[in-house]
């Protein structure tokens, strides 16, 4: 075989790997982890139940992978933007948009890391809370900062980024691409409460607004 040929083989692995996932996604959000079986993702994808094995051990590690590449695909969001913008009300702001991003584009996948993450057990139940306290941190520190330097009032640390968290995730609810809003317009619009959550003074219209739009980009980019 060759190497274009090799790679174009991998790549088709990956896609195939990808409709998997989203197919598992779908169910696990509409039925339920639980009851939710191998041969149901099978037969929406209209293969065999043994396919699925070729890809993942157990419905655990395709759960487990969903939820994994949500919070890897977050994070890094968040770390791009802390490496492009240096004071913390533009790193907030960053956070925000960038978690309203992810949750409005992979809404079914991101919300399994909250109602199915009982689902997991030994070693992928602690990688992910591993995770999600690894996320955490990110987000305090940001504040942690914003306080020091005189540009958040924050009335408790881990409080305040449990709120900017929990409000952005819930966008993944409700959000609609043919709705009233944008998905640039809401996440400017929540960077703005995640700031005021903070205590913080709002940042120029067009500063949000070019962070919202590479958030999209980002996460776009990354699916």
């Amino acid at each position: 075989m060759t190497r274009e040929a090799a790679v174009a083989v991998r790549g088709g692995e990956r896609t195939r790997a990808r409709e998997l996932q989203r197919a598992a996604a779908e169910l696990f959000f509409t039925k339920g982890y639980e009851a939710t079986t191998i041969r149901e993702i099978a037969l929406a994808l209209g293969i065999k139940s043994a396919s699925i094995y070729y890809h993942w051990e157990s419905k655990e590690t395709i759960l487990f992978d969903l939820i994994r590449s949500t919070m890897e695909q977050l994070a890094a969001g968040v770390r791009s933007v802390f490496a492009a913008e240096r004071t913390p009300d533009r790193q907030l702001a960053g956070v925000a948009v960038h978690h309203v991003a992810l949750h409005a584009l992979r809404p079914k996948e991101a919300v399994l890391g909250e109602t199915e993450l009982r689902s997991l057990t030994g070693p992928r139940l602690r990688d992910v809370l591993r995770m999600r306290d690894e996320y955490e941190s990110l987000v305090c520190g940001v504040l942690e900062e914003g306080a020091r330097q005189g540009r958040f009032d924050v009335l408790d640390l881990k409080l305040t980024a449990y709120s900017v968290i929990s409000q952005c995730t819930n966008v993944g609810i409700w959000f609609r691409d043919d709705g009233r809003l944008t998905l640039e317009e809401v996440a400017a619009i929540y960077a703005g409460f995640a700031l005021r959550t903070a205590g913080g003074r709002s940042l120029p219209r067009a500063a949000v607004a070019s962070l919202a739009a590479d958030a999209r980009a980002f996460h776009e980019a990354w699916q």
